[in-house]
Order: C-alpha cells, then sequence, then structure tokens
C-alpha cells in the first residue's frame, strides 16, 4: 500500500505556444488529479492562435497566466520555474495529459527516495489514430514497479529512449537552479540534456506505473526539424567526458548513448530528406561498435526513394 503524505506542493508549468485546440484537455487533466496541493503556471510563449484566452476562461485560482514574446520552449519552462511558488516543479506540454494518479506517484517517490535528483515515471503513447501504447518495463526492478536508477545513461541507452518524458517527470526547484535549468535556444533534446546533467551527479527515482499520456504528430511537435550541428545533449555528454565529470562506471554507457544520439542525428537527417548528411554521418565506427544493426538499416534506408519515406511517415504519424 502506498502511504502518501499531504505536505508535498508541486508548481506545474505549462508552456504554451499555438496549442489552443489542446490546452483545455492538458489542463482538463491537471485539475483532476488525485493530489490536489498545486499551482498550474502557464507561459504563454507568444501564441498567436489565441491559446491564452482559453486559459483565461478558466476560473480557478490555482491558475497563473504569464505572457512573454516568442522566446522558446526552454526560456517559457525556466520564466515559469522563476514564478514557481512550491519546492517541486512539474512540466507539461500543452498537448500532453496526465492521468488522475501523476502528482500522486511523485508524491510516493519523492516520500521513498528523498535525496533522488528527479523523479519520473512511464508513459503511454498516443498517435492521432491510433490506441495508447506503453513500454513494457516490468524488468526495470526485479518485478518490483518502482525504484532507483542509478546509472540514467545505461537505461537510456540500451531502451534507445529515456524511460519517461519531460511531461513525467519531476525536479526540486534548488536542484533545477543549480544544474542551470533548459538551456535556451535549443531547438532538439532540450530535455534530455537537462536529464543528463542532473543524471550525471544524482540517481532517478522511478515508476514503471503509466501516468500519463503523450501525443505523437501533433501540430507543431518537432520531428520535421533538422540541424546540421550535434544534438545538444550530445555536447554536453562530450564535455563531460572530456572534463571527466562522469563516474568511472558510467564511462562507458555514456559513449554508448553519445554514438545513440549520433546514430538519432542521421535518423532525423533521412527523414527530412538530408541523406548525404547522414550518409557522411554513419561512417562512424562507434555506430557499428554499440549498434550495428541499426546502422546498416539507416545506411540502406539512405537508398530508398524520399516519396516511400514520406508515405511511410503519413501512415505512422497521422
Amino acid at each position: 500500500m502506498k502511504i502518501i503524505k499531504n505536505d508535498l506542493f508541486f508548481s506545474v508549468i505549462i508552456p504554451l505556444y499555438n496549442k489552443k485546440n489542446t490546452v483545455l484537455r492538458t489542463i482538463d487533466s491537471i485539475l483532476k488529479q488525485s493530489y490536489n496541493n498545486f499551482e498550474i503556471i502557464v507561459v504563454n510563449d507568444g501564441s498567436i492562435d489565441g491559446g491564452e484566452k482559453i486559459v483565461e476562461s478558466i476560473i480557478d485560482p490555482r491558475i497563473t497566466i504569464i505572457n512573454q514574446k516568442n522566446a522558446g520552449v526552454s526560456f517559457a519552462r525556466n520564466n515559469g520555474a522563476k514564478r514557481a511558488k512550491y519546492d517541486y516543479v512539474t512540466f507539461l506540454d500543452a498537448d500532453d495529459t496526465w492521468m488522475p494518479n501523476f502528482l500522486e506517484e511523485m508524491c510516493f517517490l519523492i516520500n521513498t527516495y528523498p535525496d533522488a535528483g528527479l523523479y519520473g515515471a512511464n508513459n503511454y503513447y498516443k498517435y492521432p489514430h491510433s490506441p495508447v501504447f506503453t513500454e513494457d518495463l516490468k524488468g526495470f526492478f526485479q518485478g518490483k514497479e518502482y525504484g532507483l536508477i542509478t546509472n540514467y545513461f545505461k537505461v537510456f541507452a540500451e531502451l534507445k529512449k529515456s524511460p519517461f518524458l519531460i511531461s513525467s517527470s519531476c525536479v526540486h526547484i534548488d536542484l533545477f537552479k543549480a544544474v542551470g535549468g533548459f538551456k535556451v535556444g535549443v531547438k532538439l533534446t532540450e530535455d534530455s540534456d537537462f536529464w543528463c546533467r542532473i543524471a550525471l551527479t544524482h540517481d532517478i527515482a522511478y515508476s514503471i506505473r503509466p501516468s500519463s499520456i503523450y501525443f505523437l504528430a501533433l501540430i507543431g511537435c518537432t520531428h520535421e526539424i533538422f540541424t546540421p550541428e550535434d544534438f545538444e545533449v550530445t555536447l554536453t555528454l562530450e564535455n563531460a567526458l572530456k572534463n571527466n565529470e562522469v563516474k568511472e562506471e558510467h564511462i562507458f554507457f555514456v559513449k554508448k548513448l553519445i554514438a545513440f544520439q549520433k546514430l538519432g542525428h542521421a535518423k532525423r537527417a533521412i527523414l527530412t530528406n538530408n541523406k548525404w548528411f547522414a550518409l557522411k554521418k554513419l561512417f562512424n565506427f562507434d555506430f557499428l561498435l554499440f549498434y550495428p544493426i541499426d546502422t546498416i538499416k539507416f545506411f540502406i534506408i539512405c537508398f530508398v526513394p524520399h516519396g516511400i519515406i514520406d508515405y511511410w511517415k503519413s501512415k505512422k504519424y497521422n
């Protein structure tokens, strides 16, 4: 039986940019939480679709809206954190939702592992015209539904994704400030970069019970963005290795995660029809060392006509 103390309070930060069709659903999922010690800070990042008007129409004293010029999701989240009244901050994107037990799950993890640096939970995924699905993580903690992730880099590299997302994680405001929050101006992997900076020095408390829904491939998502620069998380981990900031037992898996992120960069280049960039990127020994099957698969896909790739994407994402 879970023991939940009622002395924890959360600041829920929602960056809002042109999500008028989903933001009400998002806020409604917070208002329906089984644990009610929270405030909601909506940071309107220069929306032009009137989404902020929908937020303003909701009558609830726990909701605050901040208006700013468009400055990006990282600036919006950091701005919201500056206004947070409570010790624990959690972030919910304006097109995702929480299950009714999300904050209760965070309370349980905080009470159980008060020294953890980050708290996260499994989540459901949802494509526009498909049922929800989730990752089967029953083997994470030898049959237990929760525990400590002591090597986040190993989990990330072997699972080939983070076991939690920005909308299913929570951090103490002091640690958020200590690591510098989210890096402003970063368009891709700003969330992974943030988690990895924490994981360099802290364990992560985690529950395999899905507690949120991540809606994939909606308008305004980042899967069509491509930049030639390495992902920010890659640069962060490479600098951590260079500066001897990685624990010895984590070094191998940090290198493996770097290879995975660079391979992911090549995959994004393929999906956005930057195949020559991808081909040059794929000539990397670390890819073959850590991910031989993925490397060969992506190499072959580089020679598939992009029309076929676009058709596959339309079937998957729409």
